[in-house]
């Protein structure tokens, strides 16, 4: 059984952004700067249907009119299928707060409003949330009583239609030396509860350790969409207890499947 784990937020991208070479590795992905763009190249591993979808997803999202990273087009190298975007200067909020550690909360409050304005797009051809996690979880390799549990809970959510990015965390969100932002990695995108896509970003913070800012982040968040942690904590399974605990690793394993 292959083992599937969170994503964490600080491995993602660490450091300064590259000027050249690789900027990210993966199990069966890389992606690199090339010729003053940026290659994701995939490995045989991943089916072409779901690379296209990727990039066609991604389009959408810069549909919507969000400053995006753009994607410039799809292409085959030797044997590998790629998908080509644009660079855009500037560093990872991640990194800009790292170096500035005292002015956190000025960055999460940053972080929060540029989520809230993802969640104010919708996209009539963009695919929903709650299909793509039913899915999931009827293909996960979790014990059948987990996976009834999620699908009884799934089924208990609204579906929604705000863009919900899907992976929202600092290392996706680049600011510009002109102080601009450009949101990144959209391959995850889907429409939603925007209460899924806070859970899911306070989920990468909580499990890379960073619970401090998890917290900060979900208070700001609830402040900002004028929400009540309840509202949250269904999506999240903030309860502490071994069962929750649980299932909460489970939730995250779940959504981390591709």
């Amino acid at each position: 059984m292959k083992k599937t784990t969170a994503k964490k937020v600080p491995a993602k991208r660490s450091g300064q952004r590259r000027q050249t070479g690789v900027l990210l590795e993966r199990t069966d992905k890389v992606v690199t700067k090339d010729k003053g763009t940026v290659l994701k190249i995939f490995g045989p591993s991943y089916k072409v249907s779901a690379i296209l979808n990727e990039a066609m997803n991604e389009a959408r999202a810069a549909e919507t009119g969000l400053p995006v990273a753009k994607v410039l087009e799809v292409l085959k190298i030797r044997d590998h299928w790629c998908i080509r975007r644009e660079w855009v200067e500037g560093d990872t909020l991640a990194d800009v707060m790292a170096k500035d550690k005292k002015n956190l909360v000025r960055y999460l409050k940053q972080f929060v409003a540029i989520q809230c304005q993802v969640f104010a797009k919708t996209s009539e051809r963009m695919g929903n949330l709650a299909d793509k996690l039913d899915k999931q979880i009827s293909a996960s390799p979790l014990p059948k009583e987990t996976r009834y549990d999620l699908h009884m809970k799934l089924q208990s959510f609204p579906r929604g239609k705000a863009l919900c990015h899907g992976d929202f965390n600092p290392t996706n969100v680049i600011i510009t030396p002109k102080g601009d932002w450009r949101v990144i990695d959209w391959s995850h995108v889907r429409l939603g509860d925007p209460l899924a896509d806070v859970a899911r970003t306070y989920l990468l913070f909580w499990l890379s350790g960073h619970v401090a800012a998890a917290e900060k982040y979900m208070a700001l968040a609830c402040e900002a969409l004028k929400v009540k942690l309840p509202d949250v904590q269904k999506w999240s399974s903030r309860d502490q207890t071994p069962k929750n605990h649980e299932l909460l690793i489970h939730w995250a394993s779940v959504v981390d499947i591709e």
